[in-house]
């Protein structure tokens, strides 16, 4: 796992592609580039997308079940880890923990509870469409609590990815929402927050917020089902959600919290944006669910703006050296 570093004034500063800086030498951040970064968060959502997958293979686990032992996965791990690298040296993990991380990681188990709720009170269309929009609000985010510019680029590329959802579930866009359902717009609020508060504290381990936000996600799985289907569940779908906790969310989340120190907030909530591609394209393959013409044709819009996004920061990268 990655461990917790302090990069020098020399790796803090050949980063050519990293645009407007705020307070970086006080900053701890990764020494690995933009471009780097943005790759590592790519990844991130590829494997972000098999969370979809992996509730599909359950057999009697309902949402909110799913939801219960996917934070007790990323906690158990998470807490693993941390033990092992700060073995003897508790006061070395617990003496930089900043409010922000903690706050982050309440985001972090709220925004996958809030998603499984509006699941199931509004259509997929209408709630991965406000789950696009996420580079806005990271953008906001950006702009009033770091004083960070977006690019005329990542505009642009946000405005292909928001198209390309609405192509991806045009047919089901403009289904029945529940008014409880209308919860699904706090989602690009929250993760526009989070990306912000992980990106500008002056210090962080990056397992922090995963420890705090499976520990969020479990209590609020354990609310939802008790007020929905109780706690009836086989070894076996409990084994699929603990794995998606942790192998699925808790060891990726944990790189893109490194990514996310140095690849602007607006930029990370758009290359997440794989895990929208990718994750029916799993279901296809693995369950037999064809998905439908326009899914695909959106998928591909999509990713030509995430894949004009990476040509575009590598170019600037370039440039500068």
């Amino acid at each position: 796992m990655v461990q917790p570093f302090r990069a020098s004034a020399a790796a803090r500063s050949v980063d050519p592609a990293a645009g407007p800086r705020f307070d970086s030498a006080n900053r701890d951040v990764p020494g690995f580039s933009v471009f780097v970064g943005s790759l590592i968060v790519l990844a991130t959502g590829v494997v972000f997308s098999f969370g979809g997958l992996a509730f599909r293979l359950t057999e009697d686990m309902n949402a909110w079940q799913y939801v219960i032992f996917r934070g007790i996965g990323a906690f158990t791990v998470t807490l693993v880890i941390l033990a092992y690298r700060y073995r003897g040296r508790l006061g070395d993990l617990t003496g930089p923990i900043e409010r922000s991380h903690i706050v982050a990681g309440l985001l972090l188990g709220s925004i996958s509870a809030v998603f499984i709720f509006s699941l199931e009170r509004a259509s997929v269309a209408f709630v991965l469409f406000l789950q696009a929009l996420a580079p806005i609000t990271s953008a906001y985010f950006s702009w009033i609590l770091l004083r960070e510019r977006v690019s005329r680029a990542v505009l642009l590329a946000t405005a292909v990815s928001v198209a390309g959802v609405l192509v991806m579930f045009s047919a089901t866009l403009t289904d029945r929402i529940d008014p409880l359902g209308l919860i699904a717009i706090s989602i690009p609020i929250i993760f526009g927050l989070y990306a912000t508060l992980i990106r500008g504290a002056q210090q962080i381990d990056a397992q922090v917020p995963i420890l705090v936000g499976g520990a969020t996600l479990a209590v609020l799985g354990l609310v939802g089902s008790a007020l929905t289907a109780g706690f009836d569940l086989s070894m076996r779908d409990m084994a699929i959600g603990l794995f998606a906790g942790s192998v699925l969310l808790a060891i990726p989340g944990a790189f893109l919290n490194h990514a996310t120190r140095v690849v602007p907030a607006s930029e990370v909530a758009l290359l997440l944006m794989s895990e929208v591609i990718l994750a029916p394209m799993w279901v296809w393959l693995f369950v037999d669910e064809s998905p439908e013409v326009t899914t695909l044709i959106g998928g591909l819009i999509i990713f030509a703006a995430v894949l004009g996004l990476l040509f575009w920061r590598r170019a600037r990268a370039l440039r500068r050296t």
